[in-house]
Formats: structure tokens, sequence, C-alpha cells
């Protein structure tokens, strides 16, 4: 990771930690989604996409980790329903096998619930902080 974008995830507010989480499970989904729709038969292309729904799985245990089920109440249980229905995914895709459109449903998913912690961060801290995708 280079330092700039280093010293962003450690500076960034709780909320935009979650966000930044969120983005980078989004590439890691999308960059497994363009292997699928490589050559299956290339170890290289494997690897690459079993490496990146690893990653994007980690991601997921991690957000489901930090959720407070005593002070969340509803929220943090319906977010833990979420990501364990999407890790359930993302394991068996790794295990059986699967079509793009099931990562493109859990990306789509992923989406919405960044777009949720923006509005978050939004009416809490009343701006985004700097937009990371192209970084």
């Amino acid at each position: 990771m280079n330092a700039y974008l280093e010293n962003m995830v450690i500076t960034a507010n709780p909320i935009r930690q979650v966000i930044l989480l969120y983005e980078k499970m989004i590439i890691c989904l999308e960059e497994a989604i363009d292997c699928m729709r490589g050559e299956q038969s290339d170890p290289e292309v494997l690897r690459v996409k079993y490496e990146a729904i690893g990653r994007a799985t980690e991601i997921l245990i991690v957000l489901d980790s930090t959720l407070n089920m005593e002070q969340g109440g509803d929220i943090a249980k319906n977010l833990h329903d979420i990501y364990q229905a999407l890790l359930n995914e993302l394991v068996r895709i790794t295990v059986e096998g699967d079509e793009p459109d099931t990562l493109e449903r859990v990306i789509k998913i992923a989406k919405e619930l960044k777009e949720a912690w923006e509005e978050a961060e939004r009416n809490i801290y009343g701006r985004p902080e700097a937009d990371t995708t192209a970084v």
C-alpha cells in the first residue's frame, strides 16, 4: 500500500474506514468477475480469481467482526445477517464455482450498503472525505 493511501486509511473517520473496506471489497469482486469471464483453464487466472474472492471474504469477516450487537441493535443484527449471507455465497462460489451473475449480485448489495454508509457519513460529518476509488 502506498504511503498516501495508508495515511488516508489511518486518519479516516470510522465511517470512512468502513466505506474504504466496501470499496476494496467491490474492487476484489470485480477482479474475480473479470477472471470468470477470462480463460478459466489458465491456472494463473484461477489463482487471481480465488485470491480476489478470498480478499473479499476477509473484508466481509472484518466488517462483521466490527459490529457492536449491543449498541447497534436491529441495524447491527441486519448487517450481520447480510454479511453472513454474502459470506455463504462467496464460500459456495469458491467450492462449487458459479457464473459471474452471483458475484454481480453481491457487488450490487455491497454498493447499496456503501451508499448507505456514505449517507450516514454525510449526516454525521457534513461532507464525505476524499473519494479513493481513483487511487
